[in-house]
């Protein structure tokens, strides 16, 4: 898995978040896995729960969004049951992932199923997913599996955050990354702020992501210029089949779209140091004024700043050199826009060059 460090303010990792829009047909989440990997995604990434030990059958709360894309009558419980997959079908997603060379990942909703993701799959990285920001015996248990972990922060406060963050730090995750998230699907614009994730990173010291919940590409291209090291973006074959997730998310060809615009994004950012590049060098020559003769200038003249004018020529000296060439006098004799050369001129004590 590619993300050195783990994460890295140098590297951009994509997730297809594949989430439960398999539907519960782990036909349809290894059709899936393929296209994510076709389409130049780094993972896939799923949910592991066991419904049971997360969601109640005697009440509950189906936010709105699930209801457009299910049953409204049906219990939250029964619509999230049926998207349920079972361990041995992970293990089948997971050597399906590795057959076709594409990460996967999954995003734990209880203890059970995150011991089977890191002891039976053997999965390097587990996401933890914004409902459980403040989990905190959760958190703990993760934290002592000490793998790393990337931790979404839709909904939360700064301070729910900071709780969240020294939970899994002190119990000895030492690897994270914060994803920003608005947890709305999908997020209105005016509800992103993005600036929200730059935040974080200076707060906690702590590389950052974004869960991306808007439509386009937009958004994401901000993210990558503020910093984001990971992406994720829901993941569907087609916005026209069932299921919760599937109206919020990318079809493949989508995708592909989104990853191409972040990564021209990702390369154009650069590494921030500042200096020349190799293309620019040869018009750094041809745009740069060097220090030129304004008339004909006899042997042994005294340079004044009226003899001097900047022009653009192939090379000599340039503008830093003004203070040196002033006040020297010429060997021989230089003709109007000839070039001042440190060999043609005796320089006399003076202020020299100022800088280069």
């Amino acid at each position: 898995m590619d993300v050195p460090g783990f994460f890295s303010n140098t590297n951009l990792y994509i997730i297809a978040e594949g989430g439960v829009n398999h539907n519960g047909d782990v036909q349809l989440a290894m059709r899936m896995i393929e296209e994510a990997s076709r389409i130049g995604a780094d993972a896939i990434k799923f949910q592991t729960w066991i419904t049971d030990r997360v969601y109640s059958k005697l009440d509950s709360i189906k936010p709105e969004y699930q209801k457009l894309g299910t049953d409204p009558a049906e219990s939250e419980y029964d619509t999230i049951k049926k998207l349920e997959l079972s361990f041995p079908e992970f293990r089948q997603l997971k050597d399906h992932a590795d057959k076709v060379g594409i990460d996967f990942l999954s995003t734990p909703d209880e203890q059970e199923s995150a011991d089977f993701l890191i002891n039976n799959l053997r999965l390097p990285l587990l996401k933890v997913a914004s409902q459980d920001v403040d989990n905190l015996p959760f958190l703990t248990f993760l934290g002592r599996k000490r793998v790393p972990v990337m931790l979404s922060t839709g909904t939360a406060s700064m301070a729910e955050v900071a709780r969240a963050v020294e939970t899994l730090q002190s119990s000895g995750c030492a690897d994270l990354v914060l994803l920003h998230c608005t947890s709305c699907y999908p997020a209105p614009l005016e509800s992103v702020n993005l600036r929200a994730m730059v935040t974080l990173r200076d707060g906690f010291h702590l590389p950052v992501g974004y869960s991306d919940h808007t439509v386009g590409r937009e958004v994401a291209c901000a993210a990558v210029a503020l910093g984001a090291c990971i992406l994720e973006k829901h993941f569907t074959l087609s916005r026209s089949l069932p299921g919760p997730d599937q109206q919020a998310s990318l079809d493949p060809g989508e995708f592909r779209e989104y990853i191409d615009t972040v990564r021209m994004i990702q390369k154009a950012m650069g590494d921030g140091i500042k200096r020349p590049c190799p293309e620019e060098m040869p018009n750094r020559l041809a745009m740069r004024r060097y220090l030129v003769a304004a008339k004909d200038l006899p042997a042994g003249h005294k340079v004044e700043a009226e003899d001097v004018i900047l022009k653009k020529v192939v090379f000599g000296l340039g503008p830093a050199y003004f203070d040196l060439v002033v006040g020297s006098r010429t060997r021989a004799p230089l003709s109007a826009d000839g070039r001042f050369s440190l060999e043609g001129l005796v320089v006399e004590p003076g202020p020299g060059v100022q800088g280069v």
